[in-house]
């Protein structure tokens, strides 16, 4: 009965979940992997913006999610060199689109709730402490080896969906590469409680300084917050994990306010895109697929995306109404929003919150104030997210669609001072 739908995704963050909760909607049989005891807590994205909104509704969760999470309508530049504050408003696309807001909540609520209604539909199963291990292909299955609790096991499926992080075992052992760079310097992940919202702190807010740039954004309504900064990747774990208070001073409107630090990690961060999201009956999606850094949320929103194709191209093939190549279609497009969109989107706001050179810096500053004094090009600016989703597939995109987008050059991943991705 459910051959053809046999589906096992590696790895339970937002892509893979919201992957799972679409396809098993569909009649899929799902089974979701994971080498971690339960949903992890640790800080990482949690701003939903406009085009991650309109999938959480597409998949029926956008109310639960709005009733737990903080709002944002609001999203702030400061720039420290001259005191003045860059503000974007949402309303000003309430006309163009029904999700004009931001919503704030951590991924492990996302988990909780995608996770309630995937285990409520036949065939869905959810295990933890397993890891993937190799996957062997047939003409119409796959075998998948698993490390599980009670030792090695093989399951077989129809296909195989890996969305198990930057260093993923599914990419490696397909052999795919990782193109793209690694940035030198080391993102530190905060989460506080300290009343931002006192000293007027949008929900979403970026502070442009070469030395003491940082993130800072609302987690939920409690007044836990997020700050996010850059360290010296020259330093050890156990200083940067000391110096966590005195680096805050340079972001705090008030240093000597209450404040209570609830967690803290470090990582790397990369510039990086598969050479492929699809090799036969294995897909790639999230930051198996592609990875970012943070600022700018390109990373979350571009796996979210993912997600949402891969439930319409693959979803449409298993129930035969879409043909095959819209599996081709799904890893086209995702890859060229990526590089296309993504990946240049995510450099630029890191050049702009690190710039060093003065002139730039007061040039970027003038930039964001002509954008705000011109409401038509403030209006597509914020709309330019749901650029991200990428288009829809169509029978003839390979007489049309690629034909179009090969009449122009895509662009690559450069390298920028990057180090290699370690294994």
């Amino acid at each position: 009965m459910n051959k053809g739908k046999r589906i096992v995704i590696v790895g339970a963050g937002p892509a893979g979940l919201v992957t799972a909760l679409g396809l098993a909607r569909q009649g899929a049989q799902v089974t979701v992997i994971d080498r971690e005891d339960d949903i992890l807590r640790w800080p990482r994205a949690m701003v939903y913006l406009p085009s991650t909104l309109k999938v959480l509704d597409e998949i029926g969760l956008l109310d639960k999610a709005k009733s737990v999470a903080a709002w944002g309508h609001e999203y702030n530049l400061r720039f420290p060199l001259t005191g003045n504050i860059g503000r974007l408003d949402y309303h000003l696309i309430e006309d163009l689109t029904p999700y004009s807001f931001n919503l704030h909540f951590g991924q492990d609520v996302l988990a909780e709730m995608i996770l309630e209604e995937f285990l409520k539909l036949p065939g869905a199963e959810m295990r933890w402490k397993t890891s993937f291990d190799t996957v062997e292909q047939a003409a119409d299955c796959v075998q998948v080896s698993l490390h599980t609790p009670n030792g090695p096991r093989t399951i077989e499926a129809d296909w195989l969906i890996g969305t198990d992080g930057a260093r993923s075992s599914v990419r490696k052992d397909l052999g795919v590469e990782f193109e793209g760079f690694t940035w030198e310097d080391i993102f530190m992940a905060t989460n506080v409680l300290y009343d931002f919202d006192k000293y007027g702190y949008a929900p979403s807010t970026m502070v442009a300084d070469p030395d003491h740039w940082c993130v800072i954004a609302k987690i939920d309504d409690k007044q836990q917050w997020r700050i996010a900064y850059g360290e010296d990747s020259r330093l050890s774990e156990e200083t940067r994990m000391a110096r966590i208070k005195e680096r805050f001073k340079h972001f705090l409107p008030d240093p000597d306010a209450p404040l209570e630090l609830l967690a803290a990690n470090s990582y790397r961060v990369h510039q990086r895109s598969a050479a492929t999201y699809r090799v036969g009956r294995v897909f790639l999606a999230g930051d198996a697929a592609h990875a970012t850094n943070p600022i700018g949320g390109m990373g979350f929103t571009s796996g979210v995306q993912d997600a949402n194709t891969l439930i319409k191209c693959l979803g449409g093939v298993i129930n035969g109404t879409l043909a095959e190549d819209a599996l081709d279609w799904y890893a086209y497009e995702r890859r060229r929003c990526f590089l296309e969109i993504a990946n240049p989107t995510a450099i630029e706001f890191k050049r702009r919150t690190q710039e060093r050179d003065t002139a730039k810096r007061m040039e970027d500053e003038a930039n964001m104030f002509a954008l705000m004094a011109d409401r038509e090009m403030s209006r597509q600016a914020m709309m330019s997210i749901f650029n991200l989703s990428g288009r829809d597939y169509r029978e003839d995109w390979k007489t049309t669609l690629l034909v179009q987008d090969q009449s122009g050059q895509t662009p690559a991943l450069g390298a920028h001072g990057g180090v290699k991705l370690e294994a």
